[in-house]
């Protein structure tokens, strides 16, 4: 069998992985340049809304951008994707005021959504079923380099030149993969059928509705958090309600009731994704304030976590495992829970301030497991016109549930938080929270077995509504 970097795929293989090292580098360097940014505008109260404006957007993007690649092929929504992700970029890096810089900011995540969505369609059509797990696998390691050099070198640029400057090159080099993915995506084409209506799913235009309306109803929430007073509550609501009338038509059937197979898939990645980043977000936190650590010698806990994950994607993607990939999901989702749990202990001052960075390293290690995993039984479980469609529910299901479950620990926090500034018990609490979620992702992880059927679209018709 030809390798990912076979003659065959080289050419497509270089032109993927670079596109997601340049993802992966913009996040890191446009949240490392934006503190300064938003405050030379002088928009510092709105700068939640630079990072939630972008969230909401690409729920857009990443719907019209799976549906898109259902119908027409990937090559289509990942060119518009990157061009609108430019734009924004573009708009965001010349605004003068932080007005055109919060319309740039959801302008790049309309794009940014398209873009993701899109290069996982290309890794389901491009590449047979034994080459993904290593494309996956391929895809962490993208990310592995960003991380290390992306925030010093956007901090440099930054301090020297202008933020302005990381804005601008990174809409140049967002051009620049446009035109070198051109030739290696000339022959991923649409699906040979395409059936909007095979699961009892909303039509294109419907799904466009819908996402809208969750984007809408996210926006709400995330505003509700940095809200004060009574004002977050009617926010709140208003936003769950918009979320609860519209989620259910963006998500295979039967994904809020955990069904067996392809819907526990996807609410598997939502749950899983959410207990990480809410303990990847407090353990920097809880090791400055409350255990005395620099924000450098914090900040190497990220450094290992992202270093185990990429290792362990490597380990998944393996051409021969000793045991199933649903096994491997499984196991990825056990570490994971034992590592959100340690977490808990690492806040006890009787133990080394090491304990929770260990936590998280650990944790790493279970989602680099885990989440190729899932992605690559959706995509093998996923007729080729659904795809997108499918995909774009895993990275829905991803920022909705993430979004959800640190907005409500950092309440929990914020309620806990002593003015004394001993916060041991708050940053138990939210560790104690993200571990229990955690827990729910390994009962997740015992339903994924698919439904027995040669057809891959069978799956989704077994849970479709009559």
């Amino acid at each position: 069998m030809d390798g990912l970097f076979s003659r065959p795929h080289r050419a497509r293989t270089t032109a993927v992985a670079g596109t997601f090292v340049l993802v992966a580098f913009a996040g890191l360097a446009l949240s490392t340049a934006m503190p300064v940014a938003v405050q030379e505008l002088g928009g510092l109260s709105l700068y939640a809304l630079a990072f939630g404006g972008f969230l909401a957007a690409s729920i857009v993007g990443t719907v019209v951008g799976g549906g898109h690649a259902d119908r027409h092929g990937p090559g289509p929504a990942l060119f518009a994707g990157l061009l609108c992700f430019a734009a924004g970029t573009l708009l965001a890096g010349t605004a003068g005021a932080m007005p055109p810089f919060l319309l740039g900011r959801c302008v790049q995540g309309l794009g940014g959504g398209a873009v993701t969505v899109a290069l996982y369609v290309v890794v389901g059509r491009a590449y047979p079923a034994p080459l993904r797990p290593r494309m996956f696998s391929l895809i962490t390691a993208c990310w592995i380099l960003p991380s290390m050099l992306g925030p010093p070198v956007a901090g440099a640029v930054t301090e020297r030149l202008s933020w302005r400057w990381v804005f601008h090159a990174i809409a140049v080099l967002s051009v620049v993969a446009m035109v070198v993915l051109v030739r290696p995506l000339r022959k991923v084409g649409p699906p040979v059928t395409t059936d909007d209506d095979a699961t009892g799913q909303a039509g294109p235009s419907g799904r466009v509705r819908a996402a809208v309306t969750v984007a809408v109803g996210a926006g709400l929430i995330g505003y509700a958090g940095s809200a004060k007073g009574w004002q977050a509550l009617p926010l709140a609501a208003l936003g769950l309600t918009l979320l609860a009338v519209s989620l259910r038509s963006l998500l295979p059937p039967g994904t809020l009731r955990a069904r067996r197979g392809l819907p526990s898939l996807v609410l598997l990645r939502g749950v899983a994704a959410a207990a990480y980043f809410t303990v990847e977000s407090f353990i920097p936190l809880m090791l400055v304030n409350e255990r005395d650590l620099s924000p450098t010698a914090a900040g190497m806990s990220l450094t290992g976590a992202a270093l185990s994950w990429a290792g362990a994607a490597w380990l998944q993607g393996r051409p021969r495992l000793p045991v199933t990939r649903e096994r491997v999901v499984l196991i990825g989702a056990l570490v994971h829970f034992c590592a959100a749990a340690l977490t808990i202990a690492g806040v006890l001052r009787a133990l080394p301030a090491a304990t929770a960075a260990v936590g998280l390293v650990v944790a790493g290690f279970g989602m680099g497991l885990l989440l190729p995993g899932v992605g690559v039984l959706t995509l093998d479980r996923s007729a080729p016109d659904r795809q997108g469609a499918n995909s774009a529910a895993l990275q829905l299901a991803d920022n909705l549930c993430s979004v959800l479950l640190v907005g409500a620990c950092g309440a929990a926090f914020n309620a806990a938080h002593t003015r004394a500034g001993h916060d041991a018990g708050a940053f138990a609490l939210v560790f104690a929270v993200a571990a229990t979620v955690a827990g729910g992702a390994c009962l997740l992880a015992g339903r994924v077995t698919a439904v027995t059927t040669s057809d891959p679209r069978a799956e989704e018709k077994e849970h479709a509504p009559l």
